[in-house]
């Protein structure tokens, strides 16, 4: 299993973000090691580029309609066996939409939480992009639209090569990824210089590579990004690499890598299933 602890401390944070009661991170563990021992012939074989996918979820389940804390929490945990996100792992570079119309999540929300609500804001925005041509959002700041925040279900990252940078967005709107922090750490056993900051939009005309990141698909290599105006008319278009990024190819590699037990485990990120 990989990065079941911080999956915990994840979960732990966004229960006390909604009122929820804390799940001790050794019982999410132990529940996640479980749930893998009991499904184990569904776990795809090694070298097929599949993995066993977990989905923890804690809802309210006590007889409450009113706006308050349940007095009832279910805790489970769905596993379904997946394939590479996209065939044969990286897929080549995709096209994004700037989001000015829609907002993700609001200062002072329940942005870094991971709560089904966040996801339902993109549901329109993402189907409206998909009909432009555009299979990725990225949204900005909701009070000012001048920063960069993250993409519909993943993490910003934007690399410099000529100055060996990994810039990745600082906002209290983020849902902290357990795949960005994995490939920070990555990115500084490279020697990258790591930066968590504010990242003005005019700014992704600086980076050689963008990419998006995730659980499930790892990493989205993005190709550009696209903003219109209120009329409907282009008013900005940010390129990177026409190509998979040769950072970014080392980013992913070495992380699937890890995940795969194809490399020594030196930051101990996989938990054995016993």
């Amino acid at each position: 299993m990989f990065r079941p602890d911080e999956n915990a401390k994840r979960i732990k944070r966004s229960a006390e973000r909604v009122m929820m009661p804390e799940i001790p991170i050794d019982m999410f563990v132990k529940a996640c090691n479980d749930v893998v021992k009991d499904n184990i012939a569904y776990v795809p074989p090694y070298g097929s580029g599949g993995a066993l996918y977990l989905r923890p979820l804690l809802f309210g389940s006590g007889p409450r309609i009113g706006l308050q804390p349940a007095d009832e929490y279910t805790f489970i945990i769905l596993v379904i066996p997946v394939g590479d996100y996209y065939k044969g792992g990286l897929a080549k570079p995709v096209d994004g939409l700037i989001v000015d119309d829609f907002d993700r999540a609001a200062p002072k929300g329940v942005g870094a939480a991971k709560v089904a609500g966040n996801y339902a804001a993109d549901l329109i925005p993402n189907m409206e992009a998909k009909k432009k041509g555009f299979p990725i959002c990225l949204y900005l700041d909701a009070a000012t639209h001048t920063l960069v925040e993250e993409f519909s279900t993943s993490n910003f990252i934007g690399i410099d090569n000529e100055r060996k940078r990994y810039i990745t967005p600082a906002s209290p709107s983020i849902l902290p990824s357990i795949t960005n922090k994995s490939l920070q750490t990555i990115a500084k056993d490279m020697g990258m210089a790591v930066e968590q900051r504010n990242v003005a939009v005019e700014e992704l005309a600086e980076f050689d590579e963008v990419l998006a990141c995730g659980t499930a698909v790892v990493i989205i290599p993005i190709g550009s990004l696209t903003r219109f105006c209120q009329s409907g008319e282009e008013m900005d278009r940010f390129k990177f690499s026409e190509d998979i990024g040769e950072t970014t190819r080392k980013l992913y590699d070495q992380l699937r890598s890890v995940q795969n037990g194809d490399v020594e485990d030196k930051h101990n990120w996989n938990f054995k299933v016993a």
